[in-house]
């Protein structure tokens, strides 16, 4: 697959918190450094390189069978690479049916390479932001042929990386991922229409509800919250990972997809 973009054969820079970011836009081919890091793209294929000082480089390659996006984080506008895992279970099984649609199995998602940006209390912080940002669109525009129909992707959380919530934004529907305990990839958590239509996992199921108000979008405790008109529960999704505020962010994203009042 060639990907996009006049700029093939470009090197870009910029200044993150662990260093410099050195990105080369080659044909069929992406190549990101930072510190010890680096990550390359090529061939359908993502090969993540960790260079350790006095020992043997560590080095594993995913197969890139799904969706790859480069999402901005929120609050920090991080830069972080996700990849769509294959699994198994998602080709043996037909997806179940939900109301009047049928939505094929959840797929998971690993984040494979990120860099945070450049402190804004440190001299020259936001100029530092404004080249992260230039590295981010033209990263994003190389690879956008390996989003599917991912238009736009978030990455919600400011504490470790695994720990960090996907928002794929695919146009009509939003789709989160989040991880589980004890598990190094974040799997389906929600989809969320901009009819109202709010899917979320039932045990082995999905189940379907309908909420058009941004008030029926809240948090209580650890779960974004989904309630009709009178107050009543009609859903929930466990976020444990996430700070107050991040949950805050997610159910104010949702909330303002969906509102129709």
């Amino acid at each position: 697959m060639a990907y996009r973009g006049d700029d093939a054969g470009d090197a870009l820079e910029a200044p993150t918190a662990e260093g410099l970011l050195k990105v080369v836009l080659g044909p069929n081919r992406v190549d990101l450094a930072v510190a010890q890091r680096s990550l390359v793209v090529a061939d359908k294929v993502a090969t993540l390189v960790e260079h350790k000082k006095k020992k043997q480089e560590r080095r594993g390659s995913v197969k890139i069978v799904g969706n790859l996006v480069v999402a901005r984080g929120f609050p920090r506008e991080d830069i972080g690479v996700w990849i769509e895992l294959a699994e198994e279970e998602s080709k043996k099984n037909r997806a179940p049916v939900v109301s009047r649609i049928e939505l094929r199995p959840p797929t998971s998602m690993r984040r494979v390479f990120g860099v945070e940006p450049v402190s804004l209390l440190e001299r020259d912080g936001l100029g530092a932001l404004g080249r992260l940002e230039v590295v981010a669109q033209r990263l994003r525009a190389h690879l956008a042929d390996l989003a599917g129909t991912v238009r736009r992707a978030v990455e919600i959380g400011s504490g470790h990386a695994l720990d960090k919530v996907l928002l794929a934004d695919h146009g009509d529907h939003y789709v989160f991922y989040a991880r589980r305990l004890f598990r190094d990839r974040a799997r389906f958590a929600m989809a969320v229409h901009a009819d109202g239509r709010i899917v979320v996992p039932d045990g082995k199921k999905l189940r379907e509800v309908h909420v058009t108000s941004r008030f029926g979008v809240t948090v209580r405790g650890d779960y974004v919250r989904f309630a009709d008109k009178h107050g009543t529960d009609l859903a929930k999704v466990s976020l444990p990972w996430l700070g107050p505020e991040d949950r805050d962010e997610v159910a104010r994203r949702i909330g303002q997809f969906v509102d129709r009042d």
